[in-house]
């Protein structure tokens, strides 16, 4: 089994759902993972978006992954305590942290994401193996879709796996569900984490590997392969949403003075109208969006949104 250490990954998403898997968004609210070295946030947070109050409410306080809000539910990976890799068990909780309720009995899983009614899981098998499967939200009709994986980095969405072979070259990979059609999407190597592909609804972001080296070329298509769009960038791109044919992403540049300066950037889908929308301020990190609005949170706990036009919203307090 590929060992990680904990240490390394809490401050990186495994990419079953990619990005969006570490903050999940319903109507006003947030819910998000907590920096592993914080106490005051470590574990699940729930943030209520209001602009008056912005109250966050602890839903798990120790080590967990993936949380996923479903209706009235937060389902999340509880983390095996005895385990040096991310594995667990899936469990769910009411939006105020009561009712916490296995979904799975197992802690062999080690991340997932729901599409409709549908837990896509990666875990492993009993030879610590990576492997996908499926099953309903209440854990029942579980099933293998795959097994005995090379690779880890991976997400599901649409009726395909996209992923990350790392056992060769890293080049970015499509297949359906049934394991037929498998296609290179990429030329050179994705990052199999940090934001190196991501899936928003159909369409798909990925940047290949320039290792420091500007331009930067970053991609969107189609999840089945059709209207690829390439874009380049001075600095690194880190994507933040999809939101009616606009791509939200947050672009860091070294500037002049060897400072590293972060923006919240936009792009028309077919490339025209870059634009900033806002400079992040060191230290702030995106946890998810409402509605129109991008939901940060300051280093010192601070929950504020940014809106499509710049606009931002703090508390005065």
């Amino acid at each position: 089994m590929r060992k990680i250490l904990i240490s390394t990954i809490m401050i990186i998403a495994l990419l079953i759902g990619a990005l969006p898997a570490s903050a999940a968004v319903k109507e006003n609210k947030v819910v998000w993972l907590g920096d592993y070295a914080d106490k005051a946030s470590r574990g699940v947070n729930l943030s209520i978006v209001d602009g008056k109050t912005n109250i966050t409410n602890r839903i798990y306080q120790e080590d967990a992954f993936s949380p996923i809000l479903v209706g009235d539910w937060v389902y999340f990976l509880k983390q095996n305590p005895d385990s040096d890799v991310i594995m667990g068990q899936i469990v769910k909780a009411k939006v105020d942290g009561s009712e916490l309720t296995e979904v799975t009995k197992e802690s062999t899983y080690s991340s997932f994401t729901v599409e409709g009614q549908v837990i896509y899981f990666g875990g492993y098998d009993k030879d610590y193996k990576n492997q996908i499967g499926s099953m309903n939200l209440d854990g029942t009709g579980e099933k293998v879709l795959f097994s005995g994986l090379s690779f880890w980095s991976y997400t599901v969405g649409k009726g395909y796996v996209f992923y990350v072979d790392t056992e060769n070259g890293s080049i970015l990979y499509r297949m359906k569900l049934d394991g037929t059609g498998k296609t290179a999407i990429s030329k050179k190597s994705v990052a199999p984490r940090d934001g190196g592909y991501a899936l928003f609804g159909s369409t798909l972001f990925f940047s290949e590997e320039t290792y420091d080296v500007t331009p930067q070329k970053w991609y969107l298509q189609e999840a089945d392969g059709k209207n690829l769009k390439t874009f380049t960038s001075k600095g690194t791109v880190t994507p933040i949403a999809f939101q009616n044919k606009v791509f939200f992403f947050e672009e860091t540049i070294v500037n002049k003075s060897k400072k590293s300066v972060t923006t919240l950037t936009k792009i028309n889908r077919e490339g025209t109208g870059k634009k900033t929308v806002a400079t992040i301020a060191e230290g702030d990190k995106f946890i998810g969006v409402v509605g129109t609005t991008f939901v940060y949170k300051t280093a010192a706990g601070k929950i504020y949104q940014i809106g499509q036009d710049g606009k931002v919203t703090k508390l005065a307090k």
